[in-house]
Parts: C-alpha cells; sequence; structure tokens
C-alpha cells in the first residue's frame, strides 16, 4: 500500500501471476521484516536462538501472507474492471500499480479504496476469527502471528484512509476535489496532504515524547504512531510541496494566458 515507482527486476526476487495479477516480492522486504518484528516482538521472543527464529519466521510469515491477501483484493478490483496490475511487496509494505487507469471516476474511487478496505476485511477476519475459536492462545506462535497480523491490517486500515497525496486516502480526495473545481482540485488536495502529514508526524513526535497519549478513533481502535510511516509522510511533505509550487504557477500562467488571448477591449 505503499505509494512507490515500480523497482528494477532483480535476480533475487520472487515472481508469480494468479487470476491476471503479477507478484513480486523484492528482497528488502524479508530483511526489513524480520528488523521490524524483531524490535516489535523483543521481549516475547527471548533469548533462545531456536525460540527467536522460528518467532521471527513466523512473523514475516503472516505478515507476508497479509500483504499478498490484500493486494489480491485490490488486484481483483482492477481486473474487475479488464486491467491487468502487477503487486509489489517491498521494504515494510505494498504497493499495487495498475496497467491503466480505470476510465470512470468511480471507478477510480472504488479501486483507490479496496486498499484500505481490504486491510480492515483481513482485520475483522483475524480478530472475529478469534473471537470464535479463540486460535491466538493454541500455542506460543500463533499468539505472535495474531498479534502482527492484529497490528499490521489495522495500521494500514487506518493510514490508508488518512487524505495524503499519492496514498489510497490522497487519491480519493483528488477525485473529489476535482469533480468540484478541475483547475483548483489538484492544488487544494496538496494542501490538504501536506497538513495531514504534517499533523501525523507532529503526533508521532509528541506521542514519543510522552505529551500526548493515543487517539482514539472509535472503542479499541486508536490512531497507531510509526516512526516508519511519519518518515514516508515526510517525504510526501516535500514532495507535494513541490507539485503544489508547480500546480500554483501553472494556474499563474494559465490565467495569464487567458487575459493575453483576450481582445483589448475585454481586458
Amino acid at each position: 500500500m505503499l505509494a512507490k515507482p515500480e523497482p528494477d527486476r532483480s535476480t533475487f526476487e520472487l515472481r508469480w501471476r494468479v487470476f491476471g495479477i503479477h507478484f513480486r516480492v523484492m528482497p528488502s522486504f524479508w530483511l526489513i521484516s524480520a528488523v521490524i518484528a524483531y524490535v516489535l516482538f523483543n521481549p516475547l521472543l527471548g533469548r533462545d536462538p531456536t525460540r527467536l527464529a522460528l518467532g521471527i519466521a513466523t512473523d514475516v510469515g503472516s505478515y507476508f501472507l497479509a500483504l499478498v491477501a490484500m493486494e489480491l483484493v485490490q488486484g481483483l478490483v482492477y481486473r474487475s474492471y479488464g486491467i491487468g496490475s502487477t503487486a509489489v511487496i517491498q521494504d515494510f509494505g505494498s504497493t499495487i500499480m495498475p496497467d491503466e487507469e480505470p476510465p470512470t471516476r468511480l471507478q477510480r474511487i472504488t479501486a483507490a479504496l479496496s486498499a484500505p478496505a481490504s486491510a480492515w476485511l483481513m482485520f475483522a477476519l483475524v480478530y472475529y476469527s478469534n473471537q470464535s475459536y479463540g486460535w491466538r492462545d493454541v500455542s506460543f506462535y500463533t499468539l505472535l502471528a495474531y498479534e502482527l497480523l492484529w497490528i499490521a491490517t489495522l495500521f494500514w486500515g487506518i493510514i490508508g484512509l488518512l487524505p495524503i497525496y499519492p496514498y489510497p486516502g490522497g487519491l480519493v480526495l483528488l477525485e473529489l476535489l476535482t469533480a468540484i473545481s478541475p483547475r483548483g482540485g489538484l492544488a487544494a488536495t496538496l494542501v490538504v496532504s501536506i497538513g495531514v502529514a504534517l499533523a501525523y508526524v507532529a503526533y508521532t513526535v509528541l506521542y514519543l515524547l510522552g505529551h500526548v497519549p493515543l487517539l482514539r478513533l472509535r472503542e479499541n481502535v486508536r490512531l497507531p504512531p510509526s516512526i516508519v510511516a511519519s518518515v514516508f509522510f515526510g517525504i510526501s511533505v516535500l514532495h507535494n510541496w513541490q507539485l503544489l509550487r508547480h500546480a500554483l504557477a501553472r494556474r499563474s500562467d494559465d490565467r495569464e494566458a487567458e487575459y493575453e488571448s483576450h481582445s483589448p477591449w475585454e481586458k
């Protein structure tokens, strides 16, 4: 669900195709996911090498399957429009790139929302299956898998809805604002994106410093602070600021060109 360009081909990547959707798993995913799993669950893993290795493998494997399932949902949405796509799993997340954009605004909004929707669907599946069958407490490793899936799917479900361009929520915001104002929609989207991204970064920093509590969205659901997401949102602020300056300059040039095209008595 990360907005990244498709990486170059690698000798060590995994590739397969299912339902017309191309999947690529980059080597960086295994390394970074293992490090994050170790950092998150270090108190539970202990120092025993076997327990440590199996615990990290359980977390990385669970996260991998969750990402594949979530990207499969979005890929099937594109497939329903007759559009192929490529899902790339890399670093600590994933993204999907359609071969072309859906032709209608509603289709583009649906495709964008399918990313966080798939995360919430996975979250509900994990949560309610445990409520019904209690599989989390079967063993130490099922506990690790449950905690990892609970955190990851909740995280992507919330992050994907934030109106930050070019993430799913930002793409939806762009479609809505350009429908209202074709000329000013992009600039308005970028302004909102920059404001929300900066607010999230500030929230994460203040939480880590102990100045603010977790923001409650609803019962038992909090906005997850994340250093990694803050880094990406910080990068998006710089990128969106450059896009905003370009968009404003282009609007100014368009107004000047329109003015110059008028007859002398119309000016």
